[in-house]
């Protein structure tokens, strides 16, 4: 795509959240994580910004509005992203990380609207998996 933003370094370490909050998960956020991706990357696929911008936080939408100057429904056809299928997701408590078939990785946070992705386009940088942080194109 055209015009990607800039990577944003987001650390994460999963394997201690794992850890720590193993079995914390509410009965079906598992699911809902994963719909809420899939519809937001069928959204992109499709060019349907205003229902892919209706899956991102609040304040993910405000940060692709003020990297890219215009509305997101505008901006997110600009997110570097790989995309794929659902192949994992996992939930700790109010956030949850679901994986992609295509290596990627996104991250949600559950808000007043619901789960919400914070996180897009995020891809593992090499390091001990403890402390493995995220590369991500977006994230609030």
């Amino acid at each position: 795509m055209p015009h990607a933003l800039p990577g944003i370094r987001l650390t994460l370490a999963v394997l201690a959240v794992v850890a720590t909050t193993a079995g914390c998960g509410r009965s079906g956020d598992e699911t809902t994580a994963r719909m809420v991706s899939e519809r937001f990357f069928a959204a992109v696929e499709s060019g349907d910004g205003e229902r892919a911008c209706a899956q991102l936080s609040p304040d993910t939408r405000a940060e692709l509005e003020k990297q890219e100057q215009r509305p997101c429904r505008d901006a997110v056809s600009e997110v570097e992203l790989a995309g794929g299928s659902v192949v994992r997701a996992q939930v700790y408590v109010l956030n949850a990380m679901v994986e992609l078939s295509s290596g990627e990785a996104a991250f949600l946070d559950h808000g007043q609207q619901g789960w919400r992705l914070s996180a897009i386009g995020c891809t593992p940088v090499a390091g001990k998996p403890a402390d493995r942080p995220y590369d991500c194109e977006l994230q609030s």
